[in-house]
């Protein structure tokens, strides 16, 4: 498999000149450490008007460079082909429409039916070497968008941007009853259940969580939830939902009602963000699932807005060219 590599070009702005290369790579285009040192050792990793040159070049107005990322990252992730449902992809991100109950890492007891295996299928598929790279996370049953950064640099951008408040995520969930307050935010700080693996509950010793929800419909015996959250515990949704009296419908571990659903029942369904080097604004929208959807009136489900064009790559169009 060859080797990707990333082009990228930056005019100096006028102004700008008697800056360093490196300045320029670090502070401009955001490189991470790792990425510079790769593109240095490069011969045609830095160029300034075509010439190859060292990080200490000083620039001047109107100097054109180039930088050539390249990711040698040898993954440790099997590639197996498996359905990836892509919302988005350029030269530096891949976003997918992640399924309920399909786990996103390779863990004990699934090595190669997970969206990591899939997703590094795809790659392979193309002639791409990256690692898999996730942004955020998601748990095994919530479904919607999740975002893989091909570089160092793109997980370090999103990432950047997550903490300037410019890359947001929203989910849906159906929650338990009806809320007195119909918008709002908890707070609660977020710990383990001492003795056990997987539970977290609110408690004082805990991380600090912030979770912001707005209702937006109510039926007989639960609420359509919108939320979006500015730290990323684990389970924080789940947690503060229950918390407040409000378990997810078919969560199995914080007390929702499984006789609707065999799944917590939460969706990531929209993502904002700037792409990489451009900065241009993107947004994306995942549709409801189907088990979600059904829950909903028709007119209700449709109200949430037209999902992005998904491009589903199954495993034969993976295997057809093997």
């Amino acid at each position: 498999m060859t080797m990707t590599c990333r082009e990228i070009l930056y005019r100096v702005a006028p102004g700008e000149g008697g800056r360093t290369v490196r300045d320029i790579m670090k502070h401009e285009l955001g490189l991470v450490n790792h990425d510079i040192s790769r593109a240095k050792y490069r011969k045609d990793g830095i160029r300034l008007n075509g010439e190859r040159v060292y990080v200490t070049a000083v620039t001047a107005d109107g100097d054109v460079l180039m930088i050539r990322l390249e990711d040698d990252t040898v993954s440790s992730t099997v590639p197996t082909p498996g359905p990836l449902a892509i919302l988005y992809e350029d030269e530096d991100l891949l976003a997918v429409n992640k399924p309920a109950g399909l786990v996103v890492h390779p863990s004990h007891g699934h090595y190669r039916d997970t969206l990591g295996n899939y997703a590094a299928a795809y790659y392979a598929h193309k002639g791409e070497r990256h690692d898999i790279r996730t942004i955020g996370r998601l748990d095994k049953d919530t479904s919607g968008i999740l975002i893989y950064g091909k570089t160092r640099t793109a997980v370090h951008h999103l990432n950047r941007q997550t903490a300037l408040g410019r890359h947001s995520k929203t989910y849906l969930a159906l929650a338990e009853g009806h809320f007195q307050e119909k918008c709002g935010r908890f707070d609660g700080p977020i710990g383990r259940v001492p003795g056990a693996r997987l539970l977290r509950e609110v408690r004082a010793d805990g991380d600090e969580a912030h979770t912001f929800y707005e209702v937006l419909a109510e039926a007989d015996s639960f609420s359509l939830v919108r939320v979006r959250i500015t730290t990323g515990r684990t389970h924080q949704i789940r947690v503060h939902m229950a918390a407040a009296g409000h378990p997810l419908l078919g969560d199995p571990l914080y007390g929702g009602d499984q006789t609707v659903l065999n799944r917590a029942a939460l969706h990531c369904h929209e993502a904002v963000f700037d792409t990489v080097f451009s900065g241009r604004k993107t947004a994306l929208r995942a549709a409801l699932p189907p088990d979600m959807a059904a829950c909903l009136p028709p007119s209700l489900a449709a109200s949430l807005g037209e999902p992005t064009r998904e491009y589903v790559y199954e495993p034969e169009d993976l295997s057809a060219s093997e």
